[in-house]
């Protein structure tokens, strides 16, 4: 009987764990009543109103209701603008965009066991698959009204045609519509055209027509939202946050994560905020400005902070999982679910022992990069790591950053404990094939 089910485990080991992870992901976004707040009550609420046919419009905090007249691009529209639609076609319910996140988180699941088992191994794609499909964090996460489930998702996909298919106009619109969900995305198409420099298999010619037509297709994109802020805001900016996120992160009061600058003494950002609204331009500007003065005068102590960025995403402040128990009670406030502390340690016990795996994987990819000029998947999952790590040296220490990669570092991470088991328990492997 056991030989039976070990037999049928081993002959369909995919469809098991992918049908076992969606599974899971939709029991919890039914049973844990997550109230959104901070970040994802706003994307809620944009999405509600552009729905509504009101707008994208400005709000403050807690429940940032747009006020008529006063548009906002303090984020990109991506997410607010998919929710939208959802919202109009399904309603307005929280649910709607979770069970999304479910259907986005299924899409992930299964492009990222087709990447590891295409480049990697059907082992590694296996391990790939078990670590993502069962891990706590991608499982709680599903109940959150954020966009880094939606970003993965589309990363994934298109990685997945730019390796598969490589057609550069179905590229360029998937590219365009990444960068317009998540600010840090804004230069992410400089990694996929880096990466045809990089390759040997195409002529210099073929890569120029290449890129020729990505650009095209990507600029259809994200043009009409650039020109919509040139004729709000006077300028083609992509979000109005990048001065904000820029100079809370790099100030005298700065601690190397979120903090709130209106708090600060002396605050430069009060003069242009009411109860009402916030001239997020002018924010966005002095902030900016503040920022890069503060970094020439404070080179050291940026250094220092850009460190701690770091350390805070991959091991201090793993808490992202926290987000999925935020509940609202009979006050009418949001609170943290009395099990929240213990998922946050349940995070760090799991993800800090995976983040130092992850890192030995990118010291072996940067090794053969480097020292035998390998250009292969390992070298786009090198620079996808590298220019996240960059941004969050510069912006912010944030393990939400970190979050929406964790299909690529799984493969990573994957690839390393196939190789240490293959080396050390080759025959506990035996069973693992597809």
């Amino acid at each position: 009987m056991n030989s039976k089910i070990l037999d049928f485990f081993k002959k369909h080991n995919f469809i098991i764990l992918f049908s076992v992870g969606v599974i899971l992901r939709l029991i919890w976004v039914l049973i844990m009543d997550t109230y959104p707040y901070t970040d994802f009550m706003w994307y809620h609420v944009k999405g509600v109103e552009i729905s509504q046919g009101k707008g994208f419009l400005n709000g403050i905090y807690p429940y940032y209701v747009g006020n008529p007249g006063w548009p906002t691009a303090f984020r990109p529209i991506g997410y607010p603008g998919t929710l939208a639609v959802l919202y109009y076609l399904f309603g307005t319910s929280f649910l709607v965009g979770k069970l999304f996140n479910v259907l986005l988180s299924a899409l992930i699941m299964f492009l990222t066991y087709k990447l590891a088992l295409k480049f990697f191994n059907e082992k590694v794609a296996f391990f790939t698959l078990l670590i993502f499909a069962l891990s706590p964090l991608t499982i709680c996460y599903n109940s959150v009204l954020g966009s880094e489930i939606l970003f993965s998702a589309v990363l994934m996909l298109s990685i997945y045609l730019f390796f598969v298919k490589n057609n550069p106009v179905l590229i360029g619109l998937l590219i365009g519509y990444l960068t317009l969900i998540r600010p840090i995305g804004m230069f992410i198409p400089a990694i996929f055209v880096f990466f045809i420099f990089l390759k040997k298999d195409m002529l210099l010619k073929e890569k120029f027509k290449y890129l020729l037509l990505f650009g095209i297709f990507f600029s259809l994109v994200v043009s009409p939202w650039l020109i919509r802020n040139y004729k709000v805001f006077g300028e083609p900016v992509f979000s109005t946050n990048g001065g904000y996120v820029i100079y809370v992160n790099n100030n005298d009061y700065a601690i190397g994560g979120w903090s709130d600058p209106y708090k600060y003494p002396d605050s430069p950002f009060l003069q242009y905020r009411t109860d009402e609204w916030f001239d997020e331009m002018a924010i966005h500007k002095v902030g900016k400005e503040l920022a890069v003065k503060w970094i020439k005068e404070n080179p050291k102590e940026f250094l220092r902070l850009a460190f701690l960025r770091l350390e805070n995403s991959y091991w201090w402040h793993t808490d992202e999982i926290k987000w999925a128990f935020t509940i609202k009670v009979d006050s009418g406030i949001n609170e943290w679910h009395p099990i929240s502390d213990a998922f946050v340690k349940l995070q760090k016990l799991l993800y800090r022992p995976y983040y130092i795996v992850l890192f030995i994987y990118i010291l072996y990819a940067a090794y053969r990069f480097i020292r035998h000029r390998k250009i292969d998947f390992n070298t786009f999952i090198l620079l996808i790591f590298m220019y996240f790590n960059a941004m969050m040296f510069v912006l912010e220490g944030n393990s939400r950053y970190v979050f929406p990669l964790h299909p690529i570092y799984s493969m990573g991470v994957a690839f390393i404990l196939v190789s240490v088991l293959n080396r050390f328990f080759p025959h506990k492997l035996e069973n693992i094939k597809n």
